[in-house]
């Protein structure tokens, strides 16, 4: 039997009212303004650690290597001057590294034991850091460091020299290594970061290698 259809009125379709949808995108909208400066922040921080962490791995193994083998083995930083080719500049200049040993048929020239290695985009080694390094060219004796990858470029090579029982022949004193974000172009650095009141980076990561142990660990500046 079929019942009058009054007694059984149809149900209202249910659905959001553009008040509720605009309410609801307004929250979203409030929760990504709050979120993505800090999920950035945390790349930029997960950018930092892991150069640390690729040097000091490249600290560690040349240390080993010196005392595996009884020779010098060197850590070695290019530095290119404003005229290199901007691709070499962005790639290698204060954001690479590469591992030698000396070579005792031919002392003056190291072998090359590893690539080239950079270190995570946007992230470079400051240039006070890498100044305080001898170059290749002023060590005894004087090493020629040959860059494959741009034979052209006017590049500079600053090195840490690890004597044969791990510790740091050259420099004579321990050494801190600052990474940040940015880029250095010649003298120039340019942070792509915050700055402090001074205009230096206000977040850095370092690493500190002790002169008598050639031990490197992660610093806190």
């Amino acid at each position: 039997m079929i019942l009058p259809s009054s007694r059984f009125p149809l149900s209202r379709r249910s659905g959001f009212t553009l008040l509720e949808l605009m309410v609801v995108i307004g929250i979203i909208a409030a929760l990504l303004v709050a979120v993505v400066p800090a999920v950035n922040s945390l790349s930029k921080s997960s950018g930092r650690k892991a150069a640390i962490s690729n040097l000091v791995g490249a600290m560690e193994q040349a240390r080993a290597q010196a005392i595996k083998s009884g020779e010098a083995t060197y850590v070695v930083f290019p530095t290119f001057s404003s005229g290199t080719a901007q691709t070499t500049l962005e790639r290698y200049n204060h954001h690479s590294y590469a591992i030698f040993e000396a070579d005792p048929g031919n002392p003056a020239q190291p072998k090359q034991l590893t690539n080239w290695k950079s270190l995570p985009t946007g992230v470079s080694i400051r240039q006070s850091s890498l100044a305080a390094l001898p170059l290749a060219s002023a060590l005894s004796p004087a090493a020629t460091i040959a860059f494959s990858p741009d034979k052209a470029a006017d590049v500079e090579f600053r090195c840490l020299q690890f004597h044969s029982n791990g510790a740091v022949e050259s420099p004579s004193t321990n050494v801190t290594l600052v990474v940040f974000e940015g880029f250095v172009n010649g003298m120039s650095e340019t942070v792509t970061s915050k700055k402090d009141s001074s205009g230096n980076p206000a977040a850095t990561e370092s690493v500190t290698i002790s002169h008598l142990t050639g031990r490197a660990s992660y610093s806190n500046q």
